[in-house]
């Protein structure tokens, strides 16, 4: 034996029969031998992998796809089976390129897999169900969130744009969808200005993930205190001179806004505005007057009035009989007019001759007030009611009143009547 070993020859024999024998080794474990049915592919079996479809989601829409995920059975050698494991990359696909609107039936693709690996997906088809997108216009809602600070209102907010495009599926194009966009407001006491997402929902108020073009638009909302409208009532002073009317008297405005606490607002019916001097005028006259801030007011819109005034030479009319009329009378008493015997007066009044002529008798009122009057006979004045920029001529006027006890002859007759019937 120790000969043999000691001989370089039978020792390179040796060796060579190792060399073989380790490559022979190695050799099998890699493959496989098909001749004794021996293998080393293995399986592995993965469950609720998504289905993903492949389509124009520019021009479709899945109403419905079934299945949506799948379970897969993959087999291959041990090395390719781990690097299904290690990445994600794999997918189970639904080629739609080609399909038709309505119902489809299709093979289900397995794609990038490493190589080598068999796959076997179950169920290996998917039904789907394709709907054409089509574009709708709707009106941008803006939806107004909290509430303004005390005192403050919050007024008519505008979107601009004011519609929005969308595309939507065909099934919804007859449903009522709503393109909003919200705003906060709590506590805010300027106007806000500012840019809002819009999200589209359905009749129900869900969300619809559906494409919309402007996604985003400019919302301004205004913020106001309370306000009110009211007419704008002028204080007129004094007169044109003498010989003088007033043919025109043209406020550029009659109506204003006022801004204040809700609770002033309340008690006011018109606003008292400038005063306007007529005093001493002979020629036509333009004013242009700031309209005060009243306690607690805090804005008026506009802030200023032009006034524009037209002076011409006056000219005198008479009105003649015209009727006194009584005002204040006491139920309990009968009141006449004992002078002027008959309870009527001549009135002469002044002003502009267009104004004049357009007078009837009905616009001028001769007024005698006996409120409080005992019975008895009262010297009165005639108060005499005309038309703003129309006076009276005549010096004042006096009328004799009588006021006497109502006859109570025929209650008394009814109450001995009565007395004789007991």
């Amino acid at each position: 034996m120790d000969k043999w070993l000691s001989n370089p020859n039978v020792v390179k024999v040796i060796a060579l029969l190792l060399g073989i024998l380790l490559w022979a080794v190695v050799h099998l474990d890699e493959g496989s031998t098909t001749g004794n049915g021996f293998s080393t592919n293995q399986e592995r079996t993965i469950y609720n992998v998504k289905v993903t479809p492949i389509y124009d989601e520019g021009k479709f829409h899945i109403a419905t796809m079934d299945p949506t995920e799948v379970m897969i059975r993959l087999e291959g050698k041990e090395s390719a089976l781990k690097k299904v494991s290690t990445t994600d990359k794999y997918q189970i696909v639904l080629d739609l390129n080609g399909a038709k609107v309505g119902e489809n039936t299709l093979s289900l693709i397995a794609k990038d897999f490493p190589a080598g690996i068999k796959v076997s997906i179950f169920p290996p088809y998917a039904k789907v169900v394709l709907e054409e997108k089509q574009m709708k216009e709707v009106p941008v809602q803006v939806n107004l969130i909290g509430n303004p600070a005390n005192g403050f209102k919050a007024g008519q907010p505008v979107a601009k744009p004011n519609r929005a495009i969308i595309t939507l599926p065909s099934g919804l194009m007859d449903e009522a969808i709503t393109v909003k966009a919200d705003v906060n407001i709590e506590n805010a006491q300027a106007a806000i200005t500012k840019q809002v997402k819009l999200v589209v929902l359905d009749k129900n108020g869900k969300e619809l993930g559906v494409s919309i073009n402007p996604t985003v638009v400019d919302v301004e909302v205004p913020i106001t205190q309370p306000f009110k409208k009211m007419p704008l009532q002028l204080k007129i002073v004094g007169e044109p001179a003498a010989g003088y009317s007033i043919s025109q008297f043209q406020p550029s405005i009659d109506q204003i806004t006022v801004y204040g606490p809700q609770e002033l607002l309340n008690t006011l019916d018109f606003y008292e505005g400038p005063q306007v001097d007529l005093n001493g005028l002979k020629a036509d006259q333009i004013y242009t007057l700031d309209v005060p801030l009243k306690s607690r007011i805090t804005t008026v819109d506009p802030s200023k009035v032009e006034v524009k005034v037209q002076v011409v030479p006056s000219d005198k009319r008479t009105f003649p009989q015209l009727p006194i009329t009584i005002i204040g009378e006491n139920n309990n008493f009968d009141t006449r007019i004992k002078t002027p015997a008959a309870g009527t007066m001549n009135v002469t009044v002044e002003g502009a001759p267009a104004t004049l002529q357009k007078l009837k008798p009905q616009d001028v009122q001769a007024i005698v007030d006996v409120s409080n009057l005992p019975p008895g006979e009262h010297t009165v004045n005639v108060n005499v009611n005309l038309p703003q920029f129309v006076k009276k001529v005549d010096t004042e006027t006096k009328a004799i009143v009588e006021i006497t006890p109502k006859s109570s002859e025929n209650g008394g007759l009814q109450a001995r009547g009565t007395s004789g019937l007991n």
